[in-house]
């Protein structure tokens, strides 16, 4: 599922913040407006959002593909998330960069504009369970792969839900004059109305105007920061691109997992490959959740691709604001004083000091508001995608299959109300709220990828199987994650345990059973084009007529060209980045290193991959064909 960011989420923050922040009238206006505008957003939308399933968790497949584009990107600008990369940037600089690869950086947004995104928009379905049964067929290895991605998805959105309402209130107290409680409360109930009024576009549209929020909050701060950088002093090795853990201010950090911090001081390499592994396959398998829910919701695979395009440019602004924030902190330094030892003993109190020393009165509450916006689209954005789970693949799919249209609107705002309660309830029984975060993204999270991986590219690989890797992959990470959490096991222990459970089960799973049907096989390849081990399928495709060898040519041809985009869209997603942060440290060398890279290889994206894209016509086309092989799927599967 999309998983905000970074990999731990420690908030040490919430232990020893510093004194709350006086707020002045025009800030709490500015936050009280701000919620009451996204309420109203919600309640227009509300009235396109009632026709049905489609248009309650797709939109209708007519939401612009810019407003998916800005919503993926605020999904994606979690609050806490923000707050530790910014500790890490401080603490070691560019190398922070690094250690964000584990989440916060990634590659799976450069993976998704190239080729899984527009595999997902041709998979036409409206969950990632759903998408299990053109994959595998609607049989019994189809159902348990199907029932299975369901519960786990399902799963990871209350995690995800229980994460939001337990961290964003403690979160949030430190800077308003409200306890946790409330806090919580507020932002609970004005996310479940918009969502539960309005479905996808009232998430989407209020995402919209949260990312202006976002977006003026990450300008200001950059601003501000640009023209105070002459004058502070920032360490020399702050600005050095080196494997090397060396902390500028002496303190540990990310102090949730100390092992993994502490003990492997001496192989900063070895955990960045790991962390870009993970990346790697999150990018080649997907995410799942809500980031592929942007992607069924496009209204052709043309627009699928340019929507991550423009996520990962207004990404930029997240980085330019973390880059801000640390030269802020350094300017506090020098300064001295009482927030120059907070930062000091722990950099996870560089967000809020910041806020709370540097931003005068009316900007300081849009930046708040700003903060309450990236915590509620993730929530809006999880709470809408889980609700889909629970209707489409168990209720509509298991429960009551001949429900109409008004009965699935029904089950959908139950669903909705349900998962919010379900996840508040628990929220209040859990304290360690590192601990869940830890199990989500690095336990749940990571024994999903692999199987999610194999279904692309290996066709021997059958819904036993997916469900096989998917059980070990999610029973290891409860052994470890919870019952073991305890016994001195570390990140870099887990990782691979998982990773190789998940794989020991997707293999031996799949070869002890029966592979998927081979016409099912040969219209998941007709309708995808996936790369991988396909030969024989394509081949068959073209035996019966179903394929002509110019049009088998035209699609190795569309592979060939991906590979090569692809090879130009990782470093282009990452130089620009590393080249936002360079252009507020005034590291006018690595600047123009980075920003040389970002255009050459925006401009072999150009060539090979944007001038590829199909027009809306051609996407047309092949709308009709598929639609034409789903009916012809459903015939297979139902003899």
């Amino acid at each position: 599922m999309g998983i905000p960011n970074a990999v731990e989420q420690p908030l040490g923050v919430l232990a020893n913040a510093p004194a709350q922040m006086t707020l002045a009238t025009v800030d709490i206006a500015i936050i009280i407006g701000f919620l009451v505008l996204v309420t109203v957003v919600g309640y227009i939308m509300s009235n396109v959002a009632s026709k049905g399933l489609s248009d309650y968790f797709l939109g209708g497949r007519s939401i612009p593909w810019y407003v998916l584009g800005i919503s993926t990107a605020t999904s994606n600008f979690d609050m806490s998330g923000t707050m530790i990369i910014v500790a890490v940037v401080f603490a070691l600089g560019y190398k922070g960069f690094l250690v964000e690869m584990r989440g916060g950086v990634g590659a799976s947004l450069a993976f998704l504009m190239i080729f899984l995104a527009k595999w997902l928009r041709r998979s036409r379905v409206m969950t990632s369970a759903e998408w299990m049964k053109i994959r595998f067929g609607t049989d019994k290895q189809g159902k348990a792969a199907h029932l299975l991605s369901a519960i786990a998805n399902t799963v990871l959105s209350l995690g995800m839900i229980i994460y939001f309402c337990k961290g964003s209130g403690k979160f949030l107290t430190n800077f308003i004059p409200v306890d946790e409680f409330w806090s919580t409360s507020i932002m609970v109930l004005v996310g479940l109305f918009y969502t539960l009024m309005s479905g996808l576009y009232g998430v989407v549209f209020t995402d919209v105007v949260q990312m202006i929020l976002l977006n003026f909050t990450a300008i200001y701060i950059t601003f501000k920061a640009f023209t105070l950088r002459s004058t502070v002093n920032l360490p020399k090795s702050l600005l050095e691109l080196n494997l090397s853990w060396t902390s500028e201010t002496g303190t540990s950090l990310l102090k949730s997992d100390p092992g993994t911090w502490n003990t492997i001081s001496a192989a900063f390499g070895i955990c960045v490959f790991m962390w870009i592994f993970r990346s790697f396959l999150e990018g080649c398998g997907g995410v799942g959740g809500y980031t592929d829910q942007r992607f069924f919701a496009a209204k052709s695979e043309r627009e699928a691709g340019l929507l991550t395009l423009e996520s990962i440019i207004l990404s930029v602004f997240r980085w330019t604001m973390v880059a801000g924030l640390v030269v802020m902190a350094y300017h506090l330094i020098d300064q001295g004083g009482p927030s120059a030892a907070m930062i000091k003993a722990d950099p996870e109190q560089v967000l809020p000091v910041v806020l709370a020393w540097l931003l005068p009165a009316g900007v300081k509450g849009i930046v708040i508001a700003g903060l309450i916006a990236a915590a509620m689209s993730t929530f809006d954005s999880t709470l809408n995608a889980g609700a889909s789970y629970i209707v489409r693949d168990i209720y509509q799919t298991y429960v009551n299959p001949k429900a109409d249209d008004h009965k699935l609107m029904w089950a959908s705002r139950i669903a909705t109300v349900g998962l919010c309660v379900a996840g508040v309830l628990l929220a209040t029984l859990i304290e360690d709220i590192n601990e869940i975060w830890g199990l989500i993204t690095m336990g749940l999270g990571l024994g999903l990828f692999v199987p999610l991986f194999l279904r692309w590219y290996w066709p021997r690989f059958n819904g036993y199987g997916f469900a096989a890797g998917t059980g070990c992959g999610m029973v290891a990470a409860i052994v470890f994650r919870v019952i073991l959490k305890n016994q001195g096991w570390a990140l870099y222990h887990t990782f691979p345990i998982i990773l190789l459970s998940a794989a020991i089960g997707s293999i031996v799973g799949t070869l002890a059973t029966k592979p998927v049907n081979e016409d099912i096989l040969v219209n998941f390849y007709l309708q995808i084009n996936p790369w991988g081990f396909w030969g024989k399928y394509a081949d068959k495709a073209v035996k019966q007529g179903l394929l002509t060898e110019k049009e088998q040519l035209k699609r190795t041809i569309e592979k060939l060209n991906d590979a090569v985009a692809l090879c130009f869209a990782v470093p282009f997603q990452w130089s620009i980045l590393l080249a936002a942060m360079s252009f507020v440290f005034h590291s006018w060398e690595k600047f123009a290193i980075f920003g040389t890279m970002s255009v050459l290889c925006g401009i072999g994206l150009y060539f090979f991959w944007f001038r590829a894209l199909k027009s809306d016509e051609e996407c047309a086309k092949e709308d009709e064909i598929y639609d034409e092989k789903t009916r012809e799927l459903c015939a297979i599967n139902a003899k």
